[in-house]
This record gives structure tokens, C-alpha cells and sequence, in this order.
């Protein structure tokens, strides 16, 4: 289909938008890539900035520091959940919110996208987080899912001057998607079209061969009424254009206006179809919802009574003279999330810059001076070695042989056949480097006790671990910049689901007890009616993460913390079995192995100490007097 002149006008615009971004953002995309040349270990040198006739060099040994540093800050965990309630009477849903992104962490991949971003974050000073619906996700009772990826920062354009993307009016994402994977999601055909930013292909192995990929580029912006909009091309191909990218939007036919299903309208049997907005939906069933001020809720009713008014405006009577009242569906406002759906996650905040500072950029001079003395240890080396002499006119066997035959003349010759080896001293070379890397560690403030190395200033274990802890508060910046990141995720994704998710979710979690706990959460629970009789949707919650996330996924360390607890009596006397009882119900709920079935044993005992408590009980009883049923004993 032929572009219109003003869609023609409107992509050339965002064209020109991009165009204009990237120039200004090459200086920054440009660094990001030397940044990563340094992590993978490249072998070249920089140019002395001293000495700019300086040739380029190429190390022949290179020692990886900023590999091993960058790998000693990595930390996989991942921050867990916790939502607040604002108000009262939501504290029940702000722990039904947590168990429903505790479970969603593992369906979306976090894990393994946590894994991805900690290296890049360290590398490039940040990193991005992208939430979308994806409406074929889901499972069988479920339609649709959220999908989290990651967007390196090379990707990411940024609008020209804004050092956030929360005040920014537009920025873009590029990535590389093949063909058939355009036409997939956005059913139009690109087959004839040209990648159109060959730079992109950079650092892909035969992509440059590959006429397959494709670059897609994303415009999200503001609208005129503060939503989000999303433009998205390829080529010269517009993909998607919607003015308010996260409103609900159905299909509907071209000629009749009906809802189409399976791509036919049900009335007149077309199947042209336009994407139409819907501010409303219709109220399927019968809701309890609550009511700002009222101690009781209220229930909402899918029907609705209204009076059959005239032309004129004036109520219809019929001939008893009772106004007629018709039934309407009763229709309540679909919500909108109105953010961006990108995440910025920076390693240590910089002023007036959309990423942090990146810790290759901090210790990169160290890198090149130890790749230079590398180079220089290894050239010396080997150059060095042994040298024969021999008396002028000699020569000796250069086999393998262990006894080798010299001839001479006389004695004196004997004397001037010698070995001379030529050790060079590296000595100075060594130290230096070592220096390089002291400085390297010191910048980034990591410590031979917390890479796990031997470590001679500690003396004990108390000062080997006050050592780790003195690292980790180095790093404390870095880990508040994630947390962040994480709650501001974990937000995203919650009004994602609520903007999105129309059928109930079901939810898993493991109570105190240990026994797995089953519980659902329809987005209907957050409908709320306030004092003027208004519908709207309840997303005032903070969302933050819990700093003992770290303790709670690692199973190991709380049972070691567990054990702790039993030995200093805290779950009561040791040997008793009560005690036993509530160990082994705290050591289910952590999942240790077994756990289940030594407390059923455990469980046992105490029954059967409980019968024979019983027993004895009644046999010490004195017997009951002889006389007739129901009759008192004669004393």
C-alpha cells in the first residue's frame, strides 16, 4: 500500500530525528566499543597520549585484569521483591503483588538476563531493561505474558541532551531481527528491504554476509497528553505507528465496526481490519469492589438501568405513563501504565550522563601499562638463553645423544670450551606490574579477601571478613544503582500485568510451614470506586527490594543459620522433640533435603509419647466404685 504524503513526512521526520541522535551519540558508541575490546583481552596498545608519532603496538602476552576484576564484582543474586501499601486497607494485596512477581521473575528469564546485565553494567556504566506484553505468551487458561530483555547501550539512542529517559520526549532502540521475524510480529513484508544501519552488524559473525537481518528501529515518545507512543520502522517500511502505544486496542472491521473474530467479522463477514482504540471495556460479571471512605464494599453490577430518552431529550412514557427503562452494560475504564517501558540500570551514578561510569574506563591506564610490561617480560625472556664456546675452527655433535664426542688437540682447547647462560632480570618488570595492579584493585576498591585469594594482612578470620566487608562498602554504590533498577522493574511489570492480564493468575508460594500455598489475583481486585462514585484502578504502591534477598536465595546459608539457631536454644531446649519439631518445619520451608520426611518422624515420636503419656495416665487411675449405671457411688 502506497504512504500518504503526511506518512511519508512523519517518517522522514523520525528518520531525521535518528540520524541527528546518532551523531551525537557516536563519541559515547564508539567507547562502548573499545570498552568491550578491553574485557574480551584485546591485544592492542594505546597510542601515548604523550606521543602522538607513536606507532600502534600489539601485545604478544596480555594479563586480562580488567576480565578478573570486572568477574570478581559479578553477583547473580537477584533482589527480591517488596510492595508497600499506601493505604490501609490494601495490605493484602501488596503481599499478593510480591508472590505474583516472585513467581514472574522465574517465567521471564530474569535469572539469566540478571547474569547478562551484571558484565555489561560493569563494562559500559549501564544498562537497559525493556518490558513489553507479549499477547502469544501465556499458558493454557492465560493469554498473554510480560517478556523482559535487555538492551545494551549501544542500542539505545538517547534524545540529544537529557541525561534521563524519564524526562526525554523520545529516544530509540535498534536491533537486528531477520526477516521473517519482522513480518511475525508486525505482519508486513520487508523481504525487499535493505538493513539500512550496517553498523549494527558490527561484532556479529557473518552478519555481514547474512542479507537476511534487517535493523528495526523504535521510536517510544511523548504524546500530547502525557502517554506513551511508539513509532517503529524498517527501512523504509513503517511497522507500527500508534499515537498511544499502551491503550487497549481490538481489531475491528472496516465497513460494519464489529469486533472482528479469528479475522472475520461475525456480522457482515469481512475481513479487513483496522486497529481501533478502546478507552472502555464491558463489565462481564458481578464485582465487590471498594469504596474510598466506606467501611463496607460495594458491589458493581455488569447491568445498568437508564431511562429511553427522545429527540428531544425528555424521558419516553408509556401509555400506563411509567418512564421506559432500557438495560445498558455497565463499562469501566481500561488502565494505562503512561511510562516508558525501559528500565535504566547504571553501575555508579555521573553527572549530567544517561549511563554511570564505566570501571574499564577507571583502570584502562593500568591495562595498557601491564600489557606493555607483559609484552616486555615475555620479549626478554625469551631472547635470553645459553651460548657455547669453542676453540676457532671446532665443532661439536647437534644430536640427541646423551655422550657427545669433542676431539681436541690439546688441553689448552679444553679450556675454552665453556657454556655462558644469559638470564635476563625481570625483576624490576615484575614488580612493576604488580604495582599496576595494586592500583587497579585500590580504584575499584576490590581486595584479595574478597576475590577469595590468600590474603596476608588478615591475620584471623574476623579480619579476613571485616576485610570482604570493607569491599563490599566500596561496592555499596553499585548495588543501591541495581536495587533501584530492580524496584523500578518490578513496578513496571506490575502495571503491565494490570493494564493487560484479563484473566486470573494463579500464584504459588511456600507458606511458613513449609506446604506449598496455591492463591489466585484477578486484576478486578484493584477496581476501586472513590467518594465522587468515579471508577479507577489502584496501582498506589511502593515497590522496593528486600535487602535480605541474597540470604533467602541462598539455601546453604540458612541452614548453616538455622543450625546456628538450634545450638544457641533459640527454638528451645536441644534433644526435645518439640524443638526437633520446630527446626525441621523451619528446615522444610528453606527446601533442605528430606526436611519433609524427618519431620513426619519427628512428628510420630511425639504422637506416640503423647498415647503412652495416655496410657499411663489411665492406668494409675483408681478404679471406679461397683453400683448401679448412673447412680452415685456409695461413700
Amino acid at each position: 500500500m502506497a504512504k500518504t504524503a503526511m506518512e511519508d513526512h512523519k517518517l522522514k521526520d523520525w528518520q531525521s530525528k535518528l540520524e541527528s541522535a546518532k551523531t551525537l551519540y557516536s563519541d559515547d558508541r564508539n567507547r562502548m566499543t573499545e570498552f568491550q575490546k578491553y574485557y574480551k583481552g584485546d591485544r592492542e596498545v594505546r597510542q601515548d597520549p604523550n606521543n602522538v608519532k607513536m606507532p600502534t603496538k600489539v601485545a604478544s602476552n596480555v594479563r586480562n585484569i580488567v576480565y578478573e576484576l570486572i568477574e570478581s564484582e559479578v553477583d547473580t543474586s537477584i533482589p527480591m521483591p517488596r510492595v508497600r501499601a499506601i493505604h490501609a486497607e490494601d495490605d493484602e494485596l501488596a503481599k499478593k503483588i510480591e508472590r505474583l512477581l516472585e513467581n514472574k521473575i522465574h517465567n521471564c528469564g530474569l535469572p539469566r538476563l540478571n547474569d547478562l546485565m551484571e558484565r555489561t553494567t560493569y563494562v559500559q556504566g549501564g544498562d537497559f531493561f525493556h518490558v513489553q506484553w507479549d499477547q502469544n505468551a501465556g499458558t493454557h487458561t492465560q493469554i498473554g505474558d510480560i517478556r523482559i530483555t535487555e538492551v545494551h547501550p549501544k542500542k539505545l539512542i538517547p534524545q540529544p541532551g537529557v541525561a534521563d529517559l524519564e524526562n526525554m520526549d523520545y529516544f530509540f532502540i535498534q536491533e537486528l531481527m531477520t526477516k521473517k521475524s519482522v513480518q511475525r510480529a508486525y505482519d508486513k513484508d520487508v523481504s525487499e528491504t535493505e538493513n539500512d544501519q550496517p553498523e549494527m552488524k558490527d561484532g556479529i559473525d557473518d552478519a555481514n554476509l547474512n542479507p537476511d537481518l534487517v535493523t528495526v528501529n523504535t521510536a517510544y515518545y511523548r504524546n500530547d497528553e502525557g502517554g506513551i507512543g511508539v513509532y517503529v520502522w524498517c527501512d523504509n517500511v513503517v511497522l507500527r505507528d500508534l499515537e498511544d502505544y499502551q491503550a487497549r486496542y481490538l481489531d475491528r472491521c472496516e465497513k460494519c465496526g464489529a469486533v472482528m473474530q479469528n479475522g472475520i467479522c461475525p456480522i457482515c463477514g469481512s475481513k479487513k481490519a483496522k486497529k481501533s482504540k478502546e478507552d472502555y471495556e464491558d463489565l462481564v460479571d458481578a464485582v465487590e469492589i471498594k469504596v474510598d471512605g466506606a467501611a463496607s464494599p460495594a458491589t458493581l453490577n455488569p447491568f445498568e438501568q437508564e431511562p429511553v430518552l427522545d429527540e428531544m431529550g425528555n424521558p419516553v412514557i408509556d401509555e400506563m405513563g411509567i418512564p421506559q427503562i432500557r438495560q445498558t452494560k455497565k463499562k469501566i475504564p481500561y488502565y494505562k501504565p503512561d511510562v516508558f517501558p525501559v528500565i535504566t540500570r547504571r553501575n555508579v551514578s555521573e553527572q549530567d550522563r544517561l549511563l554511570g561510569s564505566s570501571d574499564v574506563a577507571i583502570i584502562i591506564d593500568q591495562q595498557d601499562t601491564i600489557k606493555k610490561l607483559g609484552s616486555k617480560i615475555n620479549e626478554k625472556l625469551l631472547k635470553g638463553g645459553s651460548f657455547v664456546t669453542l676453540p676457532k675452527g671446532k665443532d661439536v655433535e647437534k644430536t640427541d645423544k646423551e655422550f657427545k664426542i669433542i676431539r681436541i688437540e690439546n688441553p689448552a682447547e679444553k679450556q675454552l670450551i665453556d657454556v655462558i647462560n644469559v638470564q635476563p632480570n625481570v625483576q624490576f618488570d615484575e614488580s612493576y606490574l604488580e604495582i599496576n595492579y595494586q592500583w587497579a584493585k585500590s580504584a575499584l576498591g576490590i581486595t584479595d579477601s574478597f576475590q577469595g585469594k590468600y590474603d596476608a594482612s588478615a591475620l584471623s578470620g574476623s579480619a579476613k571478613q571485616y576485610s570482604i566487608n570493607q569491599a563490599a562498602g566500596r561496592l555499596e554504590s553499585k548495588r543501591v544503582q541495581k536495587n533501584e533498577a530492580f524496584a523500578k522493574l518490578y513496578e513496571i511489570m506490575f502495571k503491565y500485568w494490570l493494564a493487560y492480564s484479563d484473566q486470573d493468575t494463579e500464584l504459588s508460594s511456600v507458606g511458613v510451614d513449609g506446604q506449598p500455598v496455591h492463591d489466585s489475583i484477578s486484576r478486578m481486585e484493584f477496581l476501586k470506586m472513590d467518594r465522587a462514585g468515579e471508577l479507577y484502578w489502584d496501582d498506589e504502591f511502593l515497590f522496593e527490594t528486600d535487602p535480605t534477598s541474597t540470604l533467602m536465595q541462598n539455601r546453604e546459608m540458612l541452614w548453616n543459620q538455622t543450625d546456628m539457631k538450634l545450638q544457641s536454644g533459640a527454638f528451645g531446649q536441644v534433644g526435645d522433640l518439640e524443638t526437633a519439631r520446630a527446626y525441621w518445619t523451619i528446615m522444610k520451608a528453606n527446601g533442605y533435603p528430606n526436611a519433609g520426611k524427618i519431620l513426619e518422624l519427628v512428628e510420630g515420636r511425639i504422637e506416640e509419647q503423647k498415647q503412652m503419656a495416655q496410657q499411663m495416665q489411665a492406668a494409675q487411675m483408681p478404679p471406679m466404685p461397683e453400683g448401679a449405671p448412673g447412680e452415685m457411688p456409695i461413700m
